[in-house]
């Protein structure tokens, strides 16, 4: 092979590769979408359902060119590591959620989209509501349902106006619907009149500006997304169509005692593919997976010879927190998983990570990133190295003992989610303006 060949075959090595698939994304006024906002669609795990990242890029965009409006949710708050940022929610009547991870995830109904939740309800008077701050006001609510011949029929109430909706369709299958609000709104109530309500999601929108919608599901893996129906996956991309989709997975991948990279690779162009056929020619940015820490030596898998030891990055002195007798729950093992939220995890036990010893970054999230890189090259996609922008290996450690990591090296404070947001955005901006690093 000729040398030029052999290095435009070479997998770049770049904190951003693919920045020129990223050019087109409209991030300054003139470039705008017109009569619509601009919206960037984050699909992850806890680092994306906690919204400490994407909430950060969110207020720094919007900052820039206007608020668009808080975006695509779950409706309600159907896990307790989901958060609505600048909405407040509130559910009764027996709602039952169902999620694309956990307990009977795998079953195919009811149907989930891009939420990665749906709320289920069968008895009339069940309600959900959400209330914004000034900041997160709408001209537009958006409802997403599964429609049936059954309905549902509900009563919508946006701001001071009601009105019922029915969803009674001939045929089963998703909806989406957009209702506009006579003046700015800052409430939204909807109450089952009859029929069996099947709630995949739900929007706020304003004419113009920046949209960032976070989708994720705590403890969740890129695989999961295959759950997801495709119907109500494109009923929601037709209804609030992105223009960069990011998929922010890796983690809890990288978590796992061995990794099938083979596997990875098939359900990475399989589900890229997939959002390929529903939203159209949309850029797609790869987030590798950020550094993170652990003690469990189970971690190490198949490689402990690679397992860096972080201890020496620990830094002493006042102001630092320490991390030497941390413990913290990580590891379900009745379900093989990373635990999505040690904070507000409900549930069986978890066994606790074992004091002491040693400190590492588990081996198999650099392997998740090669894997992630190599395939951004072949399938035309952008790849973000988050452990190098970071830091590089052990990099979680020092995060944590500046308050920007919780004490598990992988979540997020709100410092530590806004100073992540800004190094991905610089870094957006300088593939915007063709001089991306």
């Amino acid at each position: 092979m000729p040398a030029a060949l052999a290095l435009a075959a070479a997998t770049c090595m770049a904190a951003l590769c693919g920045a020129e698939q990223l050019a087109a994304v409209p991030l300054t006024p003139a470039s705008l979408p017109p009569g619509r906002p601009l919206h960037i669609l984050v699909l992850g795990d806890s680092h994306t359902a906690g919204d400490s990242i994407t909430g950060a890029l969110r207020d720094a965009l919007q900052a820039r060119l206007g608020n668009g409006g808080r975006g695509l949710m779950p409706a309600g708050r159907p896990h307790p590591g989901v958060r609505t940022r600048g909405v407040v929610t509130a559910m009764a009547g027996g709602w039952q959620s169902r999620g694309l991870f956990g307990p009977q995830a795998g079953e195919a109904w009811p149907p989930r989209g891009l939420t990665g939740y749906t709320l289920s309800a069968g008895r009339p008077g069940a309600s959900l509501s959400l209330s914004t701050d000034d900041r997160n006001d709408f001209t537009a609510f958006g409802l997403c349902v599964a429609a049936s011949p059954a309905g549902p029929r509900l009563a919508l109430s946006i701001g001071g106006r009601s009105q019922t909706v029915d969803f009674s369709a001939t045929r089963a299958g998703p909806v989406c619907q957009r209702f506009t609000a006579d003046a700015p709104a800052r409430s939204a109530r909807l109450e089952l009149l009859a029929g069996q309500a099947i709630i995949t999601g739900w929007w706020l929108e304003r004419p113009a500006g920046v949209i960032v919608s976070n989708l994720g599901v705590p403890g969740s893996q890129l695989q999961f997304l295959g759950r997801a129906d495709s119907e109500t996956m494109a009923a929601q991309l037709q209804a609030l169509p992105p223009d960069l989709i990011i998929l922010a997975f890796g983690t809890n991948e990288g978590f796992a005692p061995t990794l099938d990279a083979a596997r990875l690779e098939g359900q990475i162009r399989d589900q890229v593919a997939r959002l390929r056929a529903l939203a159209g020619p949309v850029p797609i940015l790869l987030l590798g997976p950020p550094d993170a820490a652990s003690r469990n030596g189970a971690l190490m898998g198949n490689a402990p010879g690679s397992a860096v030891d972080c201890n020496p990055a620990i830094l002493n002195g006042p102001g630092r927190l320490p991390v030497a007798g941390i413990d913290i729950p990580l590891w379900n093992d009745a379900e093989g998983v990373l635990a999505p939220d040690p904070v507000t995890l409900a549930g069986p036990a978890l066994r606790p990570v074992r004091r002491g010893g040693l400190l590492f970054t588990p081996p198999a999230l650099a392997q998740v990133a090669a894997v992630q890189r190599r395939l951004a090259g072949e399938l035309g996609l952008a790849f973000w190295d988050w452990q190098a922008r970071q830091g590089g290996r052990c990099a979680a450690v020092k995060w944590t003992q500046s308050y920007l990591m919780g004490p598990d090296f992988i979540h997020y404070s709100p410092a530590g989610g806004a100073e992540v947001a800004r190094l991905l955005l610089a870094d957006l901006d300088a593939a915007a303006s063709g001089a991306a690093r």
